[in-house]
């Protein structure tokens, strides 16, 4: 990884932990150069100020989709929710039957929504899917932040080798520090 590069992104930071953030890329980058893939297609769920965009585009030459219900904090490729039927219409239509590689979650964050986003947008993905805040908010009773929830039963589904999740791993990316983000890492492969 070109950390001299990576320093140079972070500035401003993009919300995401150093630590956790680096991790993440650097798994990616070594993920897709095992697998000899150029050029991945990265689609992210919730853009928050397009700031990890460039990650994905100056590390590995990717073609970003950033997908979101709103452009008042960015500029989505696709604007729209990601449970209406005409979103994931409209990224199909550009991804013109190509796979994503790279599945970043980060919409909506309660269990439900993000139980959908995964299940709408992972048969699509064939290499590594990411949920981000997957310890936000765990330890405090009656926030509506629920991801931690769902990556606790994608873990025993794997544990069980559940039909559709047995050749699932996966790596939680998690430095306790205030905020508790947490990245959770699915390779497919």
């Amino acid at each position: 990884m070109n950390y001299e590069l990576f320093d140079k992104l972070m500035k401003p930071k993009p919300f995401q932990f150093r630590p956790e953030w680096r991790t993440f890329l650097e798994i990616c980058e070594a993920y897709l150069k095992r697998h000899e893939i150029k050029n991945p297609i990265v689609v992210e769920l919730g853009i928050w100020r397009d700031r990890q965009r460039k990650f994905y585009e100056k590390f590995f030459g990717a073609h970003y989709i950033g997908i979101d219900f709103s452009n008042i904090q960015g500029t989505p490729d696709i604007l729209g929710n990601t449970h209406d039927p005409k979103t994931l219409d409209a990224l199909k239509k550009r991804l013109k039957g190509r796979p994503i590689n790279i599945l970043f979650i980060d919409g909506g964050h309660s269990y439900e929504d993000v139980k959908e986003d995964f299940e709408t947008y992972s048969p699509l993905c064939t290499d590594i899917i990411a949920l981000h805040d997957i310890e936000s908010y765990r330890y405090l009773k009656g926030k509506r932040t629920k991801v931690w929830k769902f990556w606790d039963k994608l873990k025993i589904k794997v544990r069980k080798g559940m039909k559709g999740y047995r050749h699932l791993l996966l790596i939680s990316i998690h430095q306790y520090r205030g905020g508790n983000m947490g990245i959770g890492v699915i390779i497919k492969k």
